[in-house]
């Protein structure tokens, strides 16, 4: 009943609103911006955005219309806004939820509120959070430029768009049927789009994993691009040998938070991606990739790395934080879980590591994420 629910929401937000490039030229190293600027005219500029654990990326197109991929938590709301007025930002004209996780929706709600939105992508899938819940509520109040409400719009693999001439993006996935059973479904059936455009091409690929991998193999899509925007944070679930050689980049982003409670980016990820140039937000902060009218592809970002982005390092320990175990099932969730167990099954733990030391194992919230 809950999923029949779900679908009907999304159905009424649909209702009411009614040949590969050649490989750029990198150059130097990137420079070091002191805050993020806007495009210049007739560029495209691709910013992916210091949200702590989770995903952002704005595109501007060289027409000057942008696109926002995934927004970071709910509590990254503000500061995504403040970014994206001192990028020029006046109007999202895409906005593109991957999946229904909070740490790639949950900054959106507030853009949704701020700024005025054309149309919201989503993949469709019934999914019960609190946090999704808001953001669904966020685009039924949403306003385009003229007042309207955003077209909702669930997006399917061979959608293709061109906002702006010589500029193409293609949707590789999710297929129908969407994924089910998997680890991680959200993850699973991810949005994954290929930007093209004049030497140079970017692949964003949400929290994709080995079933999401195996479909898009399946399908026979064109997955090479030279910049990938790395799966799931950086985790060992979100990128193996096979899909390097299908991609073949030679600029690799990691969006990911300092010090985060996974262990993101996995030692296994960052022995894979050795030989390429890796930017990670937890280092760089805010990574702003832009092609020139020379063609070639410039990088700046707004922090200096004190280690080199294509190092490999050991997997951290994951810092204490609180989660809240079910002393019945010996399961444990992340306090925003929305599968928490009764108050009077409740058990916390100062850590994760405490909690699987007790004979826990972790929920599918916290793997999931």
């Amino acid at each position: 009943m809950r999923a029949a629910l779900w679908l009907l929401t999304l159905a009424i937000l649909a209702l009411q609103a009614c040949s590969p490039p050649s490989k750029p030229s990198t150059g130097a190293p990137a420079e070091t911006l002191a805050s993020l600027q806007p495009a210049p005219e007739g560029t495209l500029q691709v910013a992916f955005l210091d949200v702590g654990q989770g995903d952002s990326a704005l595109i501007t197109f060289p027409n000057g219309r942008t696109m926002l991929i995934d927004g970071g938590e709910v509590e990254q709301g503000r500061a995504l806004v403040r970014k994206l007025e001192r990028l020029g930002v006046r109007q999202i004209d895409w906005l593109v939820a991957t999946h229904p996780h909070s740490d790639h929706i949950g900054g959106l709600i507030e853009v949704l509120r701020t700024l005025p939105v054309v149309e919201v992508w989503d993949i469709g899938m019934p999914y019960e959070s609190p946090v999704y819940r808001d953001f669904l509520r966020a685009v039924q109040r949403a306003r385009t430029p003229d007042g309207k409400r955003p077209k909702f719009r669930i997006v399917r693999r061979g959608l293709t768009l061109e906002p702006s001439p010589g500029v193409r993006i293609r949707v590789l996935a999710p297929s129908e049927p969407l994924l089910q059973g998997t680890r991680s479904d959200p993850n699973n059936n991810s949005l994954v789009l290929r930007l093209d455009a004049p030497e140079a091409s970017f692949l964003f690929v949400g929290d994709i994993e080995r079933e999401g991998r195996k479909r898009l193999y399946a399908a026979r899509e064109n997955l090479q691009a030279d910049i990938l925007k790395v799966s799931h944070h950086g985790a060992a679930n979100g990128t193996d040998r096979a899909f390097l050689k299908r991609v073949r980049p030679k600029v690799a982003v990691i969006s990911v938070g300092a010090g985060n409670r996974y262990g993101h980016p996995h030692r296994e990820t960052l022995a894979l991606l050795r030989n390429l140039r890796v930017y990670r937000t937890d280092l760089h902060g805010d990574i702003v990739m832009r092609l020139g009218a020379d063609r070639k592809l410039y990088i700046a970002t707004t922090r200096t790395s004190r280690m080199s982005p294509t190092a490999t390092t050991t997997r951290a320990p994951a810092p204490t934080f609180a989660v809240i175990g079910n002393r019945r099932s010996k399961v444990y969730h992340a306090p925003d879980c929305p599968g928490l167990p009764k108050p009077e099954n409740q058990v916390r733990f100062r850590s994760a590591q405490e909690a699987e030391a007790a004979g826990y194992r972790p929920h599918t919230c916290v793997e999931g994420e």
